[in-house]
């Protein structure tokens, strides 16, 4: 034991992204941390992007033998075939690592290096083919399959569970948002929620349902800790609950609906339907665009205008047109 050997790191399958961060590497990612927390990036946002300049300061060093501010714009052209050809990476990925070296080079007050080869991505369109594929929108009927199949082993644990996906479906909220709920943050009397640390760095107030607040009242009564800075949904021993556990088990709902011919195999149905499928509700329910706006947070309108002509809401529309004919 007292060898002096790193156990963990020799036991542990190393993941394709897992670069060894080297001496030459610390200074441009020291500076690259401070500078987004000094944004008010959220860490985990950081500590991806992290992941990938490190594989893009690797390849500066040891495939083309240079630091990131002596690059030439043929090198970026070299680093992205790098991606594509010999790690695989997506072009959804390979878009990202763009958008991060754009980031990267602004922070570190060298936009010159890679200017040149900002301009000719843009006229040639590298980055901007790429398909956006959109969620399809959750209904109330879907969402009671859902919430019905995850309800099956009616364990505390389910209950829990099904509850954050009516939560999600009342507020229109971020998983992120719902998770990061703490009891100081909660009116339980009125079933109002102040959501902090978004996405838009903007607070703001949610609300739930009644029957969704009695089921919520009973659920809490059984949480391990109940002090003002405890989180709403725990785990088992009382700590923060998992983005990956309420995932997978959504994910398996919807699998297993499909397999039963509940849900068509072509819906893309993915958590973020719920908060798709909210606003989508809220605008049929002829919500003003601009109050829709403030309550999912979105960062601007153009993301609230695209639901209110998202094909869900046409296909409505054109039912209820073709009845008026």
């Amino acid at each position: 034991m007292g060898s002096g050997l790193n156990i963990k790191n020799l036991l542990l399958i190393k993941r394709p992204d897992d670069i060894e961060e080297t001496d030459e590497m610390k200074p441009w990612i020291q500076k690259f941390k401070e500078e987004r927390e000094f944004d008010g990036i959220k860490e985990e946002t950081i500590k991806s992007d992290i992941t990938r300049l490190k594989v893009f300061l690797d390849f500066c060093y040891n495939r083309l033998g240079k630091s990131p501010d002596k690059l030439e714009t043929h090198d970026f052209v070299k680093f992205f075939n790098y991606l594509e050809k010999e790690r695989k990476v997506s072009k959804n990925t390979q878009r990202k690592y763009y958008l991060l070296l754009k980031v990267f080079y602004r922070i570190m007050r060298m936009q010159h290096v890679i200017s040149d080869f900002i301009e000719e991505s843009k006229e040639r369109k590298r980055f901007s083919k790429i398909e956006v594929k959109h969620y399809d929108a959750v209904d109330s009927n879907i969402l009671n399959l859902i919430l019905e199949k995850m309800l099956e082993s009616n364990s505390r644990m389910s209950i829990r569970n099904a509850l954050i996906i009516r939560v999600l479906w009342d507020t229109g909220c971020r998983i992120s948002e719902i998770l990061n709920l703490k009891y100081k943050d909660c009116n339980l009397d009125n079933g109002t929620f102040r959501i902090t640390n978004t996405k838009t760095h903007e607070e703001r107030v949610v609300v739930c349902s009644d029957a969704t607040l009695e089921a919520l009242k009973w659920y809490i009564q059984f949480n391990p800790k109940q002090s003002p800075d405890d989180y709403l949904f725990q785990s088992q021993k009382g700590g923060k609950l998992s983005r990956n556990t309420i995932l997978k088990v959504f994910n398996k709902a919807v699998k297993e609906l499909k397999k039963e011919g509940k849900i068509p195999e072509g819906r893309r149905i993915t958590l973020h339907s719920l908060r798709h499928g909210r606003c989508v509700d809220l605008l049929e329910k002829g919500i003003p665009i601009d109050i829709v706006k403030e309550y999912l947070g979105h960062k601007t309108l153009d993301t609230t205008l695209f639901y209110s002509h998202s094909k869900e809401r046409t296909q409505k529309l054109l039912k209820t047109i073709k009845k008026i004919l």
